[in-house]
C-alpha cells in the first residue's frame, strides 16, 4: 500500500524521528497506539505504561501498602482539608 504524503508533513516526521531518536515508521506506530480507540478497561501494565509517560514513575519501587496509614494521616487529611478550604 502506498500513500501519498505531503513532503512537508515527511519532513515534519523525520525531524520528529530524529528528535526522538528512532526511525520514522516507529514514530508512526507510536502515534497510531496515541490516536487509536482506548479499551475501556485499563490493565495494571496499562496505568504503570501510563505514568511512565505522563513523568509520573518513581525511580524506586513503592510500596504504598506498607505506607498506607502514614499517607491516611497525612496525604488524605491534607487533601480533604484543602477541598473543604476550596
Amino acid at each position: 500500500m502506498n500513500i501519498d504524503i505531503p513532503e512537508e508533513i515527511t519532513q515534519q516526521l523525520e525531524q520528529l524521528a530524529e528528535q526522538h531518536d528512532v526511525e520514522v515508521v516507529v514514530l508512526l506506530e507510536q502515534l497510531m497506539k496515541r490516536y487509536r480507540p482506548q479499551k475501556k478497561w485499563a490493565t495494571l501494565a496499562d496505568l504503570a505504561r501510563n505514568a511512565k509517560e505522563a513523568g509520573m514513575a518513581s525511580p524506586q519501587p513503592v510500596n504504598t501498602a506498607e505506607r498506607s496509614r502514614e499517607i491516611l494521616n497525612t496525604e488524605y487529611v491534607d487533601y480533604l482539608k484543602s477541598r473543604i478550604d476550596s
